[in-house]
């Protein structure tokens, strides 16, 4: 009996380990092809650049951007708390909205009064969180933008 409670525990945490190894490893832009988010941002865009952290990419077109972030652990909490935390959280000037048909759980967030400043969809997957920001968009375009770009991540998580 401890031999298979044992090998069910190690496979688990190797499981778990390999799911945060992962996405903590810096692979965040080769989870979107640069087709695809050429075809999404109607716009030729450049391949996609790490930036500010392994786990974020940016690939940038004319008048046009989006950006993955993988959230990771940070201060004690898992990418699950932080995204419950943001999908809780209330700030004058911010919007979120619940979104369907991606991931296990999503929200847009984006700036209320504006019509072009950037929106972001928020999706959690399993034991795991992303962001899609886009740029360039009215409100109502950016969200099918960046809807159908998450699921396109979220079908490699």
């Amino acid at each position: 009996m401890r031999p298979i409670v044992f090998t069910v525990v190690l496979i688990g945490g190797i499981l778990v380990s390999y799911t945060a190894r992962s996405f903590a490893a810096g692979e965040a832009c080769t989870l979107i092809t640069q087709t695809q988010v050429s075809a999404a941002l109607e716009v030729p865009v450049g391949a996609g650049t790490p930036i500010a952290s392994p786990s974020t990419c940016q690939w940038t077109g004319k008048g046009r951007f989006a950006t993955l972030t993988i959230t990771q652990p940070l201060a004690g909490k898992s990418a699950v708390d932080r995204f419950n935390a943001g999908k809780t959280s209330n700030l004058p000037g911010i919007i979120k909205e619940p979104v369907s048909g991606v991931g296990d759980e999503a929200y847009y967030i984006y700036f209320s009064n504006t019509t072009r400043a950037g929106l972001g969809l928020v999706v959690k997957k399993g034991s795991s969180a992303f962001e899609i920001r886009v740029y360039g968009f009215d409100v109502d375009k950016a969200k099918s933008v960046a809807k159908t770009l998450c699921q396109t991540v979220a079908g490699k998580i």
